[in-house]
């Protein structure tokens, strides 16, 4: 709250122009990189009824209960460093994401705060495997929304790739920031939750528990592709190296712990969430 207040307090000063005259560019300067500070913070608010396997595991989304769904609201503004920050914010730095197939080179976008609303259903039983769409189809942890495996129609997300800024993110020409693949900031060849899709299955790092990995068959863009997990006996098991395992289980039915995997593969191949859901999805705006 405090922060918000600073905020909007500093935002007034610049409009009203209540620095110094003479001395005004310092005191302009000052503001505004004051104000810059302020937007590595953010909101996390959970209302009456939201589980505490979600209220332990996200922040940065605003959730609450809606009928039978759960509401995530995000303004999609990463709290770390990026060069989609701009060279004039105290975020920005020049860096990109170093792979092992070529040279990353930023896409003329800078990260822009949107408005959206994931609704995804808390008890979902539905396998009928719908294809994915474009734009936001889950959200993460850390309140960055997650794309599936196709880039912006002209392009590919071979091509997109390598605009990718250190932590595996890059904002849309709206300036909407996401991600197609294992995020490092959340997770690296482990089984950490990783956040939630529009179906309202569970997203996981590449491994189930520490032993193995839970996806097969994929093939870029494919239409038939899947990050679902398969793992014998897994599919509707989350990992129990999950430290909210337990409360997500209490509150779940049979077969509606069904989940995914980031894909196993390196770099690009590392995707999120494919072409296709698990099951019947909610909605994005």
């Amino acid at each position: 709250m405090k922060k918000h207040l600073l905020i909007s307090f500093l935002t007034a000063c610049l409009l009203m122009n209540c620095t110094k005259k003479k001395d005004d560019n310092k005191d302009s300067v000052t503001l505004l990189a004051l104000l810059a500070l302020s937007s590595s913070s953010c909101t996390t608010s959970f209302g009456a009824g939201v589980p505490d396997w979600i209220k332990n595991s996200f922040t940065c989304v605003t959730v609450s209960v809606s009928g039978s769904n759960y509401v995530f609201k995000t303004t999609s503004v990463p709290t770390y460093k990026s060069v989609y920050w701009g060279s004039t914010s105290s975020l920005y730095e020049s860096s990109l994401y170093t792979n092992s197939s070529g040279k990353n080179s930023a896409n003329p976008n800078l990260i822009k705060s949107q408005n959206i609303t994931l609704t995804v259903p808390m008890n979902n039983t539905s396998t009928s495997a719908p294809a994915s769409s474009f734009g936001a189809i889950g959200v993460s942890t850390n309140g960055i929304v997650i794309y599936n495996d196709q880039a912006a129609p002209g392009d590919s997300l071979s091509t997109e790739y390598y605009t990718f800024d250190t932590s595996q993110g890059h904002p849309t020409n709206t300036g909407a920031y996401h991600y197609h693949v294992e995020p490092p900031k959340l997770t690296n060849n482990d089984s950490n939750l990783v956040g939630i899709a529009l179906d309202g299955y569970l997203i996981f790092g590449k491994k189930h528990d520490d032993t193995a990995n839970g996806t097969s068959g994929f093939s870029l863009g494919g239409a038939n592709s899947t990050t679902q997990c398969n793992l014998s006996g897994k599919t509707t098991s989350v990992p129990t190296s999950w430290t909210q395992a337990a409360n997500y289980n209490s509150t779940k039915t049979s077969s509606t712990a069904y989940h995914y995997h980031v894909n196993n593969g390196s770099e690009v191949n590392g995707i999120i969430l494919s072409g296709k859901y698990i099951g019947t999805a909610g909605t994005s705006q």
